[in-house]
């Protein structure tokens, strides 16, 4: 956390990065000689959106936290297109936070204001935001890499066997960028560099990130040129869209009822052109379809990876693409339990994929 100070108050607040679902605490304590009476915090969002919250002081303490704010600020409904060009996420937003303290009379004693930006997520303690990484490039099916810069840079793409590229990112932000625009016999490598500012985190244990400096980012990519198989997409825990290819088991297929009852209605007992009238019907049908899907003897790292999808509110199967070429998607969702993690070196990893229900007929 930062912190502010100055003759009419102390401000802990939080750092540049933050997650919409980790507590986004701010401490204020005031030290004038005023008699300090409330705090007003007044959250904005880059699109406008504005929230005001009043807390009364407790002695000369009190605290907000802005998370819940950072949470519904966010556009859900963009998070289902990913396009075919560089372009920014919309997982990630700049807040302005202002923390006003007013006396017992009413009026303004002193006010502070700062910038945040939040990222739809969660770190957990010891994790690394926006650092070096190494994952799979399924050359058959839309994939894009996900990364965070604090400020306008170029990122170097560097396809093997291919010269290097430079990709404008204009401005802060979470970019997605569509890999499958290029060609690679074996891999692929993406660097930010380091003069892009503190774009890579540490997360310690008081909720603060830490921000490493002269630290360039790297993703590698490794190729799969696997054709079949049920391709999923899904948003981690850090905000950046993952992909995955997993092989496909044999679907289970559940019909389902809802409110169904036969009864006679004590009415007729004849059959009139061949039908039996007397019978009270009401029926509804569904159907659900459930797909075990499996990635084959994974090592520890790569498990670590693919167990997000399983704590995701957000994963997409794919589809295929339109006449036109658009890939298609469609939201699914991903049984929940227990998942083990053994110790060997490597292991399957196992999951089910649930697709919507359908409802059939309603009678």
């Amino acid at each position: 956390m930062r912190t502010f100070s100055n003759g009419n108050f102390m401000i802990q607040y939080p750092d540049e990065v933050s997650f919409c679902f980790n507590p986004s605490v701010i401490n204020v304590t005031a030290s004038g000689n005023q008699t300090p009476g409330k705090v007003e915090m007044k959250t904005v969002a880059a699109g406008g959106t504005t929230y005001t919250e009043n807390r009364a002081m407790f002695g000369k303490k009190c605290f907000f936290d802005a998370s819940a704010y950072l949470q519904s600020s966010f556009d859900k409904s963009n998070f289902n297109h990913v396009g075919s060009t560089v372009e920014k996420s919309p997982v990630g937003t700049l807040f302005t936070i202002t923390i006003s303290l007013y006396g017992t009379s009413g009026s303004l004693i002193d006010s502070f204001g700062f910038d945040t930006f939040a990222v739809w997520g969660a770190m957990q303690l010891g994790e690394r935001y926006n650092g070096d990484r190494t994952l799979t490039w399924f050359k058959n099916f839309p994939q894009t890499a996900g990364i965070y810069t604090a400020a306008a840079a170029k990122l170097s793409v560097t396809p093997t066997g291919s010269p290097k590229v430079d990709v404008d990112l204009s401005s802060r932000g979470v970019w997605h960028i569509p890999i499958d625009r290029w060609s690679a016999a074996s891999g692929l490598e993406m660097i930010l560099p380091a003069s892009s500012g503190l774009s890579t985190f540490d997360h310690t244990f008081d909720y603060t990130f830490q921000g490493l400096a002269n630290k360039a980012v790297r993703i590698t990519y490794t190729v799969d040129d696997s054709t079949c198989g049920q391709y999923i997409r899904w948003i981690n825990r850090h905000g950046f869209y993952d992909y995955y290819l997993f092989k496909e088991g044999d679907k289970t297929t559940q019909i389902t009822n809802e409110g169904e009852f036969l009864r006679n209605n004590m009415q007729d007992y004849n059959f009139v052109n061949g039908y039996h009238g007397g019978t009270g019907v009401k029926q509804m049908k569904g159907e659900v379809q459930n797909i075990p899907v499996c990635a084959p003897l994974v090592d520890s790292e790569t498990y670590d990876f693919l167990l997000q999808v399983t704590a995701s509110p957000v994963v997409h199967l794919y589809c295929g693409k339109s006449p036109t070429g658009v890939p298609q998607w469609k939201a699914v969702n991903v049984s929940v339990g227990s998942f083990v993690k053994s110790r060997k070196n490597l292991q399957d990893f196992i999951a089910t994929i649930i697709l919507p229900e359908t409802r059939i007929q309603s009678l």
